[in-house]
């Protein structure tokens, strides 16, 4: 059977290779240059256990069903913080701090109360320590690269698969975000209504007293940051100075000013950067913030449900469009071996 993957990102790449394991005859297609170069190479790297969503027991249950399995095929890009650390912010949050433990205990989740100099105290209900870990950008991409060069997948970089150019094929995969919504141009009744959101993720040095840990504040208009893999660098993250356009429908509509910055990796200096947001907002519950030094940002299109505002629900839905799409929406990176399992077993069937 011949099946055309589309879209190189971490969901793409794990469903290729998989079906390249079972004996598919598989191409991938990507419409940018390089591999992991939207979504899955611009976020917070950070390898959910489900602590993030304590609003969500489904996503929290699931992220932590599904992990296990991405370690195991992806444990050795992985790297560590000096610390984990979950805040429940004293003001404005959408959990209590009984509420955060109530879930944490619910679902085994492993924590220990801690406190660390590095948040301030007087703006957090609660800090924990936590199991959990991050994924290094740099070395997943050559990982990516090599079992692409490893496999038999016939890759086309810079050629955005439509549904006419992939008429020959058996089966179609369609894995990614924007890379969905411009496939079904010519059906749009087959494409996913989705909440997309025109990102930024700021990358920092932060001072040599800040160490290197990966901090959340938790659970409403807050922030995070993260070490970059095993570099100097730091990314963050703002729920809300992060979105910098925002729609419902089948497709992203990105502002022009921004469209140049989108999926270019780290761009010096963007004039269109929130920076400066991010610092006020963040320096409150993590005062080293306010020292940090701007190295610049990355621009993506995220995409979610729309109306999952109340519980911040991250699915990761697979499903057979028709007889021959299969589509995967996905969720957080670290179910995308859960993903590429699913849609086997759909092809199989």
């Amino acid at each position: 059977m011949r099946v055309a993957v589309v879209g190189a990102g971490i969901f793409g790449i794990t469903t290729a290779v998989r079906l390249d394991s079972i004996g598919y005859d598989v191409a991938l297609y990507e419409r940018h240059r390089r591999i992991l170069s939207a979504a899955s190479g611009i976020n917070q790297y950070r390898v959910h256990r489900g602590y993030h969503y304590p609003r969500s027991s489904e996503t929290g249950r699931y992220l932590l069903d599904t992990v296990s399995r991405f370690e195991d095929e992806y444990g050795d890009l992985l790297t560590e913080a000096d610390r984990h650390l979950y805040a429940i912010a004293a003001n404005g949050s959408l959990t209590t701090a009984d509420q955060f433990l109530q879930f944490l205990d619910r679902h085994r989740l492993e924590y220990r109360l801690v406190e660390d100099e590095r948040v301030r105290a007087s703006e957090i209900e609660l800090l924990v320590e936590v199991t959990e870990r991050l994924l290094d950008p740099h070395r997943l991409a050559v990982a990516c690269r090599e079992r692409l060069e490893r496999s038999r997948i016939q890759l086309h970089l810079g050629v955005e698969a439509t549904e006419s150019s992939t008429a020959d094929f058996d089966r179609v995969v369609v894995c990614g975000y924007a890379t969905a919504s411009s496939f079904f141009d010519l059906n749009p009744g087959l494409g996913q209504v989705s909440q997309f959101e025109v990102c930024e993720k700021p990358v920092v040095k932060m001072p040599p007293h800040f160490g290197r840990p990966s901090i959340v504040v938790l659970d409403g208009p807050f922030m995070c940051i993260d070490p970059v893999g095993r570099s100097e660098y730091f990314v963050m993250g703002n729920v809300t100075h992060a979105i910098h356009a925002t729609n419902v429908g089948l497709r992203p509509v990105v502002p022009d000013h921004l469209a140049p910055l989108l999926d270019t990796g780290v761009v010096p200096a963007p004039r269109a950067s929130r920076f400066d947001s991010f610092v006020a907002s963040g320096s409150r519950y993590i005062p080293a913030m306010a020292e940090a030094e701007h190295v610049g940002s990355m621009f993506t299109t995220r995409t979610v449900l729309p109306d999952l505002e109340r519980t911040d629900a991250r699915p990761t839905i697979v499903h057979a469009v028709d007889d021959r799409i299969v589509s995967v929406f996905a969720g957080k990176l670290a179910t995308c071996v859960d993903a590429a399992d699913r849609v086997a077993r759909l092809l199989e069937r």
